[in-house]
């Protein structure tokens, strides 16, 4: 059994790095990991793919196939530090909350899969398969710590793959996939008194928002539900006096696996292509992110274990996410199994003042632990 000495405070070690994404360091966090591995003689590597940039492959067992524990290492910004209680990279304890930025998201599932891995170790648990865990970096921005180990072959031979992700110890099987789309319009600049003799691009835009939620399929998906637009950025002019010659908005789609989202696409340039077609102002549209959503409709042993164990202590319920994981890396290539589970309140996912609960986190620890040696029989 894990207790609250073997994981606790690797979390609060955690948090004191200052792992924020940008700049997005992670290296010497990553280094922390490696070290408590070395010296317990677990087999473990770091990936440093960009300086200061690294991901950490650890691995327990001698099996050809493996379950993977999954989590990234990088944070977001803490903001206005002033306005936190206690100081975000210091890993408070207070009322049983585990204080600071990272603690939810998701450095508590970190600092589990760490005390799994440790104990399976120190008490020579012998397995038929492997653990391995996989910590990435730049989850908060690109996911390329995602890419550089799909790259490198770390999917391979895997049967399960856990992402730690808060998610209130439910489990999600499901995760809306990400579109990020940038309309750029251009006009024709004139000075404030005379927009006659312009042509206006943020009146342009103003056009063609209200369009783009003709874009949304109305589908739905027994889990999450129906894909979603938001209209999150929209820039342009450069003063008061001067009509705008450029404009540009940006669109947030979360997509729901039962969307092509090549309809999307479509749809978006036929609107963009009638409105070239009768505007002075002509729009492009440029991708800027795109990642699939994710499924688990397969049968998968390990899940229904982990399930059963979940549902001993009142949690296990089964629902899906809206936000995105390396999962939508990790999983397509080779249609994974996995799931997404993990402590840590969905309201304290990038917050002032985010904290985890302690209990909760030793409770998944001993969650994962019994389900991997129930796994293993």
């Amino acid at each position: 059994m894990i207790l609250e000495n073997d994981v606790i405070p690797i979390l609060k070690e955690l948090i004191k790095f200052r792992t924020v994404n940008p700049p997005g360091k992670t290296i010497e966090a990553i280094k922390y990991v490696a070290k408590m591995f070395e010296n317990l003689d677990i087999k473990c590597k770091i990936q440093e793919y960009i300086e200061g940039h690294a991901n950490l492959i650890a691995e327990y067992g001698e099996g050809a196939e493996s379950v993977i524990l999954c989590g990234h290492m990088d944070v977001v910004p803490a903001g206005d530090e002033s306005k936190w209680s206690y100081p975000p990279f210091s890993g408070e304890e207070h009322g049983g909350k585990i204080y600071g930025r990272g603690s939810t998201d998701m450095k508590g599932a970190i600092a589990s899969f760490i005390a799994v891995i440790k104990y399976l170790k120190q008490q020579n648990v012998k397995l038929n398969g492997k653990i391995k865990l996989l910590i990435t970096s730049d989850e908060e921005i690109g996911m390329e710590g995602a890419k550089v180990s799909l790259k490198a072959g770390e999917m391979e031979n895997c049967n399960f793959i856990l992402i730690g992700e808060p998610t209130e110890l439910k489990i999600a099987k499901a995760q809306k996939g990400v579109l990020w789309i940038k309309i750029k319009i251009t006009g024709e600049s004139a000075h404030g008194s005379t927009p006659h003799l312009g042509v206006n691009s943020i009146e342009a835009a103003t056009e063609l928002i209200p369009k783009m939620k003709e874009t949304v399929p109305d589908l739905n998906h027994h889990l999450l539900g129906k894909s979603t637009l938001n209209i999150g950025q929209i820039k342009g002019g450069t003063a008061p006096n001067v009509v705008p010659e450029y404009c540009e908005f940006t669109l947030d789609y979360r997509i729901i696996p039962n969307v092509n989202r090549e309809t999307i696409k479509e749809s978006i340039k036929n609107i963009i292509n009638d409105f070239n077609e009768n505007n002075k102002s002509q729009a492009e549209m440029e991708i800027m992110h795109n990642t699939p959503s994710i499924d688990m409709t397969q049968e998968s042993r390990f899940l229904d274990l982990l399930k059963r164990r979940a549902e001993k202590d009142n949690y296990g319920s089964i629902f899906g996410v809206t936000f995105g994981t390396d999962g939508a890396i990790l999983v397509p290539e080779n249609n994974t199994a996995f799931a997404i589970f993990g402590p840590g309140r969905l309201d304290k996912l990038h917050v002032t003042d985010e904290y985890t609960l302690k209990e909760e986190v030793v409770l998944y620890s001993n969650i994962i632990l019994d389900t991997i040696l129930k796994h293993d029989k």
